[in-house]
C-alpha cells in the first residue's frame, strides 16, 4: 500500500503544480519559462521589429544583482550588414540627461554645488530664477543647462566628468561619446568581415549602430551624445541602487523619486506602479528606454535600444517585464490592445486623453462613465470610463477594403482602476485589420497605431 501511495502523492503534487496559476510560477526568480501572453521575448521583439520597420535592437534584463539576458537582434547597420550584438552601442538620446543628473549630484556630494544654488551663478546665460535642483527636475525644458553647469562647477567638461566618475568608475567598456566615434576600432566596410581573424578587439566589437529616421540613416549630430550597449546601461542601472555612484541615501532618494504631486523628476518618469521609474530617449535615428522596478520584492530592470527614431518602447518593455513576473506586466486581457499605466485617477486620465484627441482634430463620438451607469443600476463598479472616437478619412478606407470591419469601428479607448492601478487602453488598428483579413493597408494602420500610442503616452505623462 505504501508503495502505491508514494507515486500517487507525487502524481497529485505534479497535478497541483500544473493546475496552479501560471503567474505564480512567473514570479519565481530563475524560472526559465519566460513568456507573456503565450509569446517569448524573442517572438515579441521579432513581431515588434517587423511591425515598426526597425532594423536593429538590443535588450538587457537585470534581476539585481544579475544581468540575466543580453541579446542583439537584427542589423546595427543595414548598408554594411553589421549585426546588432551584445556590445553594439546605440545613441541613448535624452536618456543622457540621467547621466548628467548623476554627475550633478556627485558635484553636490563633493560640496561643489548645492541644489538650491542658482544656475546663473555658474552659467550666467541661464535664467536667474532657475536653481540647480530645478534644472534637473524640469527635464528637457532646462536640460540644456546641465552640461555647462557641470563644466563650470566641476572644472572639467561634462564628457570628462561622466567618463571619470561613471564610465571608468564602473569599468564600462562599451559606453562612449559621439565625439569619440571616429577613433573607435571596428570594421566599417561591408561584410564578410576578416579583421577579427588578426585583431582580438574586432571579435564581438564595441561598434556603434547606425540610426535611422524611416529608411534613411541619420548622421551623428554635434553636442553631448552618449552611445552605450544594453549591457553597459544595465551595469550603470545596477550601480544606481547603492552607493557606487551616489553615496548619500538622501540624494539618491531626491533624484529617484518625484516631487509631491508630480509624476516625473527630470529624466525619470513614474508611471504609477510602486517603485517603477522610467527614462527614455528618442533622437538622431535612435530610441532608448530603461525601466527600473525598484521595489525590494521585484528588482527587475528592462533596457531596450532601437536604431529607429520615434518608436514607442514603453509597451514592449512592460510586456517583457510581465514575462519575468506577471505582476509587472500589463493585464493579460490587454495583450491585443495598446496599453499604458497611468499615474492619474481614471477620470483625470480619460479627461486628458479626450482633450489630446480633440486638440488633434479627432472626432469624439461619446464618453461613457460605466461606474456611474452601474450605480444607477444599483451595482458597484470600480472607476471605469470609455471613449469612442474616430477619423472617417482613415476608417472609410478600411471599410472599403472589408465592410465587416465596421463592427470594430469607430475606435475605442478605456480607462479603469483595479488593484490600485489605473490602466489606459485603446483598440489596436493593426489587430483589427488582421482580424478582418484586410491586406495592403499596413502603412495606414501603422500610422493610426502610432497616433494612438502618441496620444496614450501624452495622456499619462507629466502635465
Amino acid at each position: 500500500m505504501q508503495k502505491f501511495l508514494l507515486p500517487l502523492k507525487k502524481f497529485l503534487l505534479v497535478g497541483l503544480l500544473l493546475a496552479a496559476p501560471h503567474a505564480s510560477l512567473w514570479a519565481q526568480r530563475g524560472n526559465p519559462d519566460v513568456a507573456y501572453a503565450g509569446q517569448s521575448i524573442d517572438q515579441m521583439i521579432a513581431a515588434f521589429m517587423a511591425e515598426e520597420k526597425i532594423s536593429g535592437m538590443a535588450v538587457a534584463i537585470v534581476q539585481a544583482p544579475y544581468i540575466t539576458r543580453v541579446t542583439g537582434y537584427g542589423l546595427g547597420d543595414v548598408a554594411t550588414r553589421r549585426l546588432s550584438a551584445s556590445h553594439t552601442m546605440f545613441d541613448i538620446g535624452q536618456m543622457a540627461n540621467a547621466y548628467l543628473a548623476v554627475a550633478i549630484l556627485q558635484l553636490v556630494e563633493g560640496n561643489k554645488l548645492r541644489l538650491e544654488d542658482a544656475v546663473a551663478k555658474f552659467v550666467p546665460a541661464a535664467p536667474t530664477d532657475l536653481t540647480v535642483g530645478q534644472a534637473i527636475r524640469r527635464g528637457d525644458e532646462t536640460s540644456r543647462w546641465l552640461a555647462p553647469l557641470i563644466e563650470k562647477a566641476g572644472g572639467q567638461s561634462a564628457e570628462d566628468h561622466i567618463r571619470a566618475n561613471q564610465i571608468e568608475r564602473l569599468g564600462l567598456r562599451h559606453t562612449t561619446f559621439g565625439s569619440a566615434l571616429p577613433s573607435l576600432l571596428w570594421e566599417k566596410t561591408a561584410s564578410p568581415h576578416s579583421g577579427f581573424l588578426k585583431i582580438p578587439a574586432l571579435i564581438n566589437p564595441a561598434e556603434p549602430a547606425t540610426g535611422y529616421a524611416g529608411a534613411s540613416p541619420v548622421a551623428v549630430p554635434s553636442g553631448l551624445r552618449i552611445y552605450a550597449s544594453a549591457e553597459d546601461i544595465s551595469l550603470w542601472d545596477i550601480s544606481l541602487a547603492g552607493e557606487i555612484l551616489i553615496a548619500s541615501p538622501a540624494l539618491r532618494k531626491w533624484l529617484y523619486s518625484a516631487p509631491e504631486g508630480a509624476v516625473s523628476s527630470g529624466p525619470w518618469y513614474f508611471p504609477g506602479h510602486k517603485g517603477l521609474m522610467v527614462t527614455t530617449g528618442s533622437s538622431a535615428g535612435f530610441t532608448s528606454l530603461l525601466s527600473r522596478f525598484t521595489d525590494a520584492s521585484e528588482l527587475l530592470c528592462v533596457t531596450l535600444l532601437a536604431n529607429r527614431e520615434d518608436v514607442d518602447l514603453t509597451q514592449l518593455a512592460r510586456r517583457i517585464a510581465g514575462a519575468y513576473d506577471a505582476r509587472l506586466g500589463p493585464p493579460l486581457a490587454t495583450s491585443r490592445l495598446r496599453a499604458q499605466q497611468s499615474p492619474f485617477p481614471v477620470k483625470e486620465t480619460m479627461g486628458r486623453l479626450e482633450k489630446i484627441l480633440r486638440d488633434r482634430g479627432t472626432k469624439i463620438i461619446a464618453r461613457i462613465d460605466h461606474a456611474q451607469a452601474a450605480q444607477e443600476a444599483k451595482l458597484q463598479l470600480a472607476p471605469t470610463e470609455e471613449l469612442i472616437f474616430g477619423n472617417p478619412a482613415a476608417g472609410t478606407l478600411l471599410m472599403q477594403a472589408n465592410p465587416a470591419v465596421v463592427i470594430d469601428l469607430p475606435l475605442r479607448a478605456a480607462a479603469w482602476e483595479k488593484d490600485d492601478a489605473v490602466w489606459l487602453t485603446a483598440t489596436d488598428p493593426m489587430a483589427i485589420t488582421a482580424d478582418h483579413g484586410i491586406k495592403g493597408r499596413d502603412a495606414l494602420t501603422l500610422k493610426m497605431r502610432a497616433a494612438i500610442d502618441s496620444a496614450l503616452r501624452e495622456a499619462v505623462a507629466a502635465p
